[in-house]
């Protein structure tokens, strides 16, 4: 069981093609998950100039809904606004009205995908969501700055911080991304049990 909300950069520095690998990546890793009510739910935030809800936790009950949603998925274009969508994140996903189980010890994953620098402070922002035992996972195309994607990241960096060179490298990576999410699921919910105790 988990929570996984994607925040996927769609500035007009990716470009419409570019988005479409975005697109084939994040239903690869879609494709990967037991999405069910019960099991693992989906979440999905684009973000530039604003970060815009595409649709929450709760929205969709399973995969071929959230697989053909991510397929028609619109480029917003604009500037890019990192901080303002981890900080949206928080407060409009990861909240129980949309569909988020942290109440219930439900493992809370945030994957954040960016193609550079973020015109605005994320450093912050990412800390709060930490804070709030969300792991986050940064995935950087191109330039992105190392730096920035371990200001988003949780530790260790070598499990949540992936950077590649372009967006057709994006495939290369999803297997190793969703061993990761269920190695954090398993982990995060050992730490839960153990608390418990």
């Amino acid at each position: 069981m988990a929570d996984i909300v994607f925040l996927v950069d769609g500035s007009s520095s990716i470009g419409m093609e570019n988005f479409q690998e975005v697109r084939q990546f994040l239903s690869s890793l879609v494709e990967n998950f037991d999405v069910a009510p019960d099991k693992i739910r989906i979440g999905l935030v684009q973000y530039s100039d604003a970060p815009h809800t595409e649709f929450s936790l709760n929205t969709y009950q399973n995969k071929e809904e959230i697989l053909s949603y991510i397929q028609n998925l619109r480029y917003k274009t604009g500037g890019k606004f990192t901080g303002q969508g981890l900080e949206f994140m928080l407060k409009q996903h990861f909240v129980e009205k949309a569909g988020s189980r942290a109440q219930q010890n439900v493992p809370q994953i945030a994957i954040v995908i960016t193609d550079g620098a973020s015109l605005d402070e994320v450093e912050s922002k990412a800390r709060e969501l930490r804070q709030r035992q969300i792991k986050i996972f940064a995935i950087g195309i191109k330039d992105t700055n190392e730096m920035l994607l371990r200001q988003i990241a949780s530790q260790p960096y070598d499990q949540h911080v992936y950077n590649v060179s372009d967006f057709a490298a994006l495939q290369g990576i999803s297997q190793s991304v969703t061993q990761k999410v269920c190695t954090t699921v398993e982990e995060t919910q050992k730490e839960v049990i153990r608390t418990a105790r």
